[in-house]
């Protein structure tokens, strides 16, 4: 956690130091009501009364004004800091390799993100300040209960360590209740966030109700983790309470005791029992503060596990830089898997010349997609070697490889934006006018136009306002802004009318135009404008080319 409170290393002693001196100003006021009752016992003069009444509401008012310093620059802090953590937590799960993504619910790290970076901030703020202010009040209030009054302090201070001992036996319960009930949680709403998203499936097999039985039993099962939360936090304050009144009681015994025999004076007593009650506040508050972190440690520890997976390889120094305008595409003998003993692909070997329009084949489920995804790095093979341009795909810089690839999909994603917004996402820094144009190369001007708002029309979450010939054409003048010298075809005309499927067509002829293209598809009319066809077929447990026809 220390990385994070680094950069803010300078506000966060300034805020211990403030809070330092207002506690430490704070330790004064007994002192000065022992002051006021020993005066009013002894003196018939109230002048002097006045006096320290009207400096201590002076001092405390400074007091006050230094706290609040404090206190607003540390939450400040603490905001920086939270904030910090969720952007760090975003761009590493955007640097994760594909495959994590694919074995993790999203529900679960927006999960994480949003409750897990507090406690972070909790623990190197709050409890970090918190806590040592809380030690030199202790250690302060201690000091001058040994000044008052050696033995009595002696009595009370005695009490001090059993604190100490049950809050060292209960962190380890809140540290492990407190992960199980941010595990709970994360699941239910990883299932809820889930269960949004496929609103149109649930709602067609009338799963309404048995998505909300399996949401309540989740709900069910986090209300069990957080009860046992509950009854760890009950059982400890009850027990540091007792202890507490079992101080109390002993400190009034035994002061009863020094007063009767002359050794302390009833103004010196009560000062005593104020230093006392501090003690004992400061005590609950550093245990209670143990316990804080203990929860505090335990749930952010998955926040780090996500921090500790590897993501994808940076754009290293040294690294080629891919912009060539046209592209030769080469496998050799590649091969690949997504676990050692699954193969996939197996001594894959083609060329795909510039300007080529490369059909793959292949039953469903055969590795098409992974074949595709192997050239923009979302994968690498296991062996044998992938070239653009006679340079192996490895040594090109990760960024540039990946703006020279422009990839259309069957599963097509539009973001919760404008029209404008999400072809422009093609190439940001584009003109309005450049993304009229590329919406004309995809033969969707016309029906954009039509929209309530034309370019600014919001296509709602995931293009739901949208038809699915709508937003392929809209993916498709994504692409064609992109410009990129490859092009990826993804199943990209499926599920679409006659009328649709015509302009979509003549959209990807645009498209594929001089561009190395590889598509997946079934339909014949792709198959036939193809330059050369590769038929995927299992063979002995790995996939490999049957054969390679030039159209």
């Amino acid at each position: 956690m220390l990385p994070f409170a680094r950069r803010y290393w300078g506000r966060i002693v300034l805020s211990l130091v403030l809070v330092i001196v207002a506690n430490l100003v704070q330790l004064t006021l007994p002192l000065a009501i022992r002051q006021l009752l020993d005066k009013m016992t002894k003196q018939q003069d109230p002048s002097g009364l006045h006096i320290v009444a009207a400096a201590m509401i002076a001092i405390f008012i400074v007091r006050s004004i230094i706290n609040f310093v404090g206190q607003y620059n540390l939450q400040i802090t603490g905001d920086r800091i939270t904030n910090e953590l969720r952007v760090k937590l975003l761009s590493h799960y955007q640097d994760l390799p594909l495959s994590y993504h694919y074995n993790h619910r999203i529900g679960d790290f927006i999960s994480r993100m949003y409750s897990g970076a507090p406690e972070v901030r909790n623990v190197v703020t709050n409890l970090a300040v918190s806590g040592t202010a809380n030690i030199v009040q202790l250690v302060g209030a201690s000091l001058v209960m040994i000044y008052i009054n050696l033995k009595l302090a002696l009595v009370v201070l005695c009490l001090c360590p059993l604190t100490s001992i049950v809050a060292r036996l209960f962190g380890p319960v809140f540290r492990k209740v407190s992960a199980d009930i941010k595990d709970a949680l994360a699941s239910a709403m990883a299932f809820a966030q889930e269960s949004l998203a496929g609103t149109y499936v649930v709602k067609i097999f009338a799963a309404d109700r048995s998505q909300i039985r399996r949401f309540e039993k989740m709900m069910h099962e986090y209300l069990e983790k957080a009860a046992a939360g509950r009854r760890a936090d009950a059982a400890y304050g009850a027990i540091i309470t007792l202890l507490t009144v079992i101080s109390t009681i002993v400190l009034f015994w035994f002061g009863g005791l020094q007063i009767l025999s002359g050794a302390m004076t009833v103004g010196s007593l009560i000062a005593f029992f104020l230093y006392s009650q501090n003690v004992n506040q400061n005590i609950n508050s550093l245990a209670q503060l143990y316990s804080s972190a203990s929860q505090s440690i335990g749930a952010s520890e998955k926040i780090f596990e996500i921090l500790r997976e590897s993501v994808e390889e940076s754009d290293q120094s040294g690294k080629k830089i891919f912009d060539a305008p046209r592209a030769t595409i080469e496998f050799k003998n590649v091969e690949f898997r997504y676990h050692e003993s699954i193969p996939v692909l197996d001594d894959i070997s083609f060329i795909a010349a510039p300007g080529e329009t490369v059909a793959i084949l292949g039953r469903s489920g055969i590795g098409k997609s992974s074949l595709l995804g192997l050239i923009p790095r979302f994968y690498s093979p296991m062996a044998g070697q992938i070239l653009i341009n006679g340079v192996d795909i490895q040594d090109y810089s990760l960024t540039s490889l990946r703006h020279g690839i422009s990839v259309v999909s069957q599963d097509i994603f539009l973001f919760s934006a404008t029209v404008l917004e999400n072809i422009r996402f093609g190439r940001h820094d584009a003109t309005d006018a450049e993304i009229e144009g590329a919406a004309k190369s995809a033969n969707a001007h016309d029906f954009i136009i039509a929209l309530k708002d034309s370019y600014q029309t919001q296509v709602g979450e995931r293009g739901v306002q949208l038809s699915g010939g709508q937003r392929q054409r809209i993916a498709i003048a994504r692409a064609i802004l992109r410009n990129s010298p490859i092009l990826l075809l993804d199943e990209a005309t499926s599920a679409v009318d006659d009328k649709t499927d015509l302009l979509i067509h003549e959209a990807l002829a645009r498209l594929t135009h001089d561009r190395t293209t590889l598509v997946v598809a079934h339909r014949s009319a792709t198959i036939a404008s193809a330059d050369q066809v590769i038929d995927l077929a299992k063979s002995e447990n790995a996939i490999r080319i049957n054969k390679v026809t030039a159209a």
